[in-house]
């Protein structure tokens, strides 16, 4: 029967070979039966009674099933762990390779960047010298343009200075002018023999409008009149005289015959005929006036000579200014060039750096945990080993943890070793080779804290600790030295224990 129930029960274990699961049922059976008889030797030698009942068999067969379960977890995911981390180390040695050949990459592009950046500042020196030639120079066509400019505007005032002193005889003229009309002129004209004074006056406007500067001979008063024969366009010839060009030997004929007289002046000839004295009045001041233009006309025309030049300084002075601007154009480009290609240039450096820091960093993880590679890939083959021997070994720990609680360290060294590992070996149930079950059950941390929290650290105690960790019911337990009340205190201090008396 006892056979049979194992059977049902260990039948949906998953991962146990079927020849294992028909081994262990009769190896379950064997448990059960050994400890009803070791409880007869028990009550025979220590006078202490301890039952088997079925419900002790049916809590070895669960807490196998649970127990088997747990260590499996565990242990795949320890080899899971580890395998993961084996993955990593042989991928950063991947990427170890994969940044080197990166790195190469970026360290051409860059000396690439390098070489154009050091490129574009020679460049830019050669430029730069050519911009401050070009500065010099046209420093020199600024200096001499101010200076030709100034040179031009003290002539230019000296012209003008010069034509206003003519200003006031040309008004005297154009006034005298005024003074006459076609009545007065018409008057003159009608004298049949004037004053000699009058006749002077007609003669001395025939020779200032002599054409082409040939003087007639004839200068009578009857060649006079004739010259005023039309009225009109007597007046019009005289408003519209060429003052500018003014023969000169007209002009000196009038100064010597005429004008040296000193009875030749419109005030004293306005009592002969007033029309007399307004043409006196132009005739002296056209006199006047072109003796003023001869000076002023030299400087004119090399005013226009030098205005011509300075233009054409300045057209230089503009050509340059534009050239220098267009250098400078240049290279205030090649310098923005610079900036970018010294930005493109740094960002290239440091991608090369952080390349180089990461391949360092993989390839001293990779170095630093070669030794632990090895020893991981051990430990996972390790792992799979003892994955296939944890069918025996939970089934002796579970054989243990249910029913070894009551007895003492002689008859649980007995069960243990004398009769439930010899009958897993005879049945060839795998099991690792000199298992510890203590190791199986419980950790050295956790034994490190059962011995904080007050448990003794003999092996009896540390047994009773890991039984009563691991059994799926709550112990009952004979603590005459109130060692384990203690240290179950210590324990579920933190869990919030709360004890009750039954008074």
């Amino acid at each position: 029967a006892l056979v049979s129930v194992a059977g049902f029960f260990l039948k949906d274990v998953p991962d146990l070979a079927e020849d294992v699961a028909e081994n262990m049922k009769f190896h379950m059976a064997f448990v059960h039966m050994a400890v009803t008889e070791a409880s007869v030797v028990f009550l025979e030698r220590d006078r202490r009674y301890n039952y088997t009942t079925p419900k002790s068999y049916l809590e070895l067969i669960a807490l196998y099933k649970s127990l088997l379960q747990g260590k499996r977890d565990e242990l795949r995911g320890a080899k899971d762990r580890l395998e993961s981390g084996v993955a990593k180390i042989a991928q950063a040695s991947a990427q170890v390779a994969d940044l080197q050949v990166n790195l190469k990459q970026e360290q051409i592009v860059v000396e690439q960047k390098k070489a154009a950046t050091d490129a574009l500042i020679v460049n830019i020196g050669k430029e730069k010298a050519v911009v401050d030639e070009a500065v010099e120079s046209s420093r020199e066509d600024e200096e001499a343009c101010s200076i030709m400019q100034a040179d031009v505007s003290a002539f230019q005032e000296e012209c003008e200075n010069d034509l206003k002193a003519a200003e006031p005889v040309i008004a005297e003229a154009e006034a005298a002018l005024n003074s006459l009309d076609k009545k007065s002129l018409g008057e003159l004209k009608s004298f049949g023999s004037p004053a000699a004074e009058v006749v002077q006056v007609a003669s001395a406007c025939i020779v200032l409008t002599a054409p082409g500067g040939k003087i007639p001979k004839d200068l009578s008063w009857n060649a006079g009149k004739k010259m005023m024969n039309n009225v009109d366009q007597f007046l019009q010839g005289l408003i519209r005289f060429d003052k500018d060009n003014l023969p000169e030997n007209c002009c000196a004929a009038v100064e010597k015959s005429f004008l040296s007289n000193p009875n030749f002046n419109p005030d004293y000839i306005r009592n002969k005929s007033g029309a007399a004295a307004g043409l006196c009045g132009w005739v002296v001041n056209i006199c006047k006036y072109f003796r003023i233009y001869q000076v002023v006309a030299p400087k004119r025309a090399a005013l226009a000579e030098a205005n011509k030049k300075l233009e054409g300084a300045n057209r230089k002075l503009m050509g340059i200014r534009a050239k220098v601007k267009e250098l400078q154009d240049k290279v205030a480009s090649l310098e923005e060039n610079l900036m970018k290609a010294t930005d493109d240039k740094n960002a290239a450096i440091a991608q090369a750096d952080k390349t180089q820091k990461k391949a360092d960093l993989a390839d001293r993880l990779g170095n630093g945990l070669s030794s632990e590679n090895s020893r991981w890939g051990q430990a996972i083959l390790q792992f799979g080993v003892q994955e296939e021997k944890l069918v025996g070994d939970v089934l002796l720990a579970s054989s243990f943890v249910s029913y070894v609680g009551p007895f003492n360290s002689k008859f649980r060294d007995e069960l243990v070793n004398t009769k439930w590992m010899p009958d897993i070996k005879e049945r060839e149930i795998p099991m690792t080779e000199g298992l510890v079950l203590l190791d199986l059950l419980s950790g050295d941390a956790s034994r490190a804290r059962w011995a904080n929290q007050g448990l003794p650290t003999d092996p009896l105690s540390i047994e009773n600790g890991a039984i009563m960790t691991n059994a799926a019911r709550w112990s009952l337990m004979i603590d005459p030295q109130l060692q384990g009340i203690n240290w179950i205190l210590n324990r579920e201090q933190e869990a919030g224990l709360k004890i009750i008396q039954l008074s």
